[in-house]
């Protein structure tokens, strides 16, 4: 299974946080990311897999990519 990395950011995109998300494709790794790492404090979720921007989940709405 492939590993992403994901940084939960500020508003100026400065990282919070970094996690690794295990997950079979693109779609189930921003699922993941949505659901876990979208905080009350925490405006996105920047996720990766090696140097590869995957997605910029944005929390404040429920999880939408960015």
């Amino acid at each position: 299974m492939p590993n992403y990395r994901a940084y939960q950011v500020d508003e100026r995109r400065r990282i919070l946080s970094a996690s690794w998300v295990e997950a079979s494709d693109d779609d189930e790794a921003k699922a993941k990311a949505a659901a876990d790492l979208c905080e009350e404090d925490v405006p996105a979720v920047e996720l990766w897999q090696a140097t590869r921007l995957v997605a910029e989940v944005t929390c404040e709405d429920g999880g939408d990519e960015a």
